[in-house]
């Protein structure tokens, strides 16, 4: 029933938005939600993650991520942050109580699911809980300055001066032709006869040697092939690991480290900066 309630919510009318783009312009939006038509929700989140990246302060963007977390991808962490997200954006009293109470309903699921955590542990993870948006927060406000610098630095004139021309390149000149036939047909010398000092010295000025070209050699690459596992697996994070180099080493692809923050996402407080002895499960690759 609880579900049913989501879906005629999110249905009935839709939250409002601020942010640098409108959610029906905003293109990942859209196959964001193709995506979760097709049931392909795996991909439909990463979709979401990147039309959040265009207007992070949607409301209807972090409502639509936190139903999929809660009830398609089974991430509770990740629901009752997207909907508190979506408490602290809406305008709307009413949705704004039909949001708590799902965060309530994830908050308690998320407790009975974690290993040997009685229930009398509540208050212990919900101040977790309440550490863990705090954070969540400070990164977003940290995201919009840093995306408000950058929009800054772009709109600033252009200073720096062109670079002078490259010089041409002097071009090797060959030896004279006529010269070269005229040695290589001179008969060889006889045993009484010499060369005068003077037709050596003529030959060694017509005929240069020329100089060696040297080619550059490309340094030799090498990658390690990625490992690209048919099963989960866990991986021990290392000083100077990130998300993008993790899944260069498992899958192959920088791209795909929004499979192992997913997989994670309880255990990294900030995707951008991985502390080392962090231990990580690595879901299997998905086949496209």
């Amino acid at each position: 029933m609880l579900a049913a309630l989501a879906l005629a919510v999110t249905a009935c009318t839709e939250p409002a938005t601020t942010g640098f783009i409108s959610d029906d312009k905003n293109p990942w939006l859209k196959k964001a939600e193709a995506e979760k038509q097709r049931r392909n929700y795996t991909e439909a989140a990463e979709c979401y993650e990147q039309a959040l990246k265009l207007n992070p302060d949607s409301a209807a963007i972090h409502w639509a991520v936190a139903i999929l977390d809660e009830q398609q991808l089974k991430d509770l962490a990740g629901a009752i942050y997207h909907y508190q997200r979506f408490v602290k954006l809406n305008t709307e009293p009413e949705r704004a109580k039909t949001a708590n109470v799902f965060i309530e309903r994830a908050k308690r699921s998320l407790i009975a699911s974690m290993p040997n955590s009685p229930m009398e542990n509540a208050s212990e993870m919900n101040d977790l809980l309440q550490k863990n948006r705090a954070l969540q927060d400070e990164v977003d406000k940290l995201r919009q300055q840093l995306t408000e610098a950058q929009m800054k630095l772009a709109n600033q004139p252009q200073t720096a001066a062109a670079a002078p021309p490259l010089p041409p390149l002097e071009p090797n000149v060959a030896p004279a032709a006529s010269n070269a036939v005229a040695v290589a047909d001179a008969p060889p010398a006889g045993p009484a006869t010499q060369t005068p000092p003077s037709a050596a010295s003529h030959t060694a000025a017509v005929t240069p040697p020329k100089p060696a070209l040297s080619t550059p050699t490309a340094p030799a690459t090498s990658q390690t092939p990625a490992v690209n596992p048919k099963k989960t697996m866990t991986y021990k994070v290392k000083h100077g690991d990130t998300l993008a180099s993790i899944a260069l080493k498992y899958y192959g692809d920088r791209g795909a480290w929004g499979a192992i923050y997913r997989a994670n996402r309880s255990a990294i407080p900030d995707k951008d900066r991985l502390m080392a002895g962090t231990v990580l499960t690595i879901p299997p690759k998905r086949s496209r």
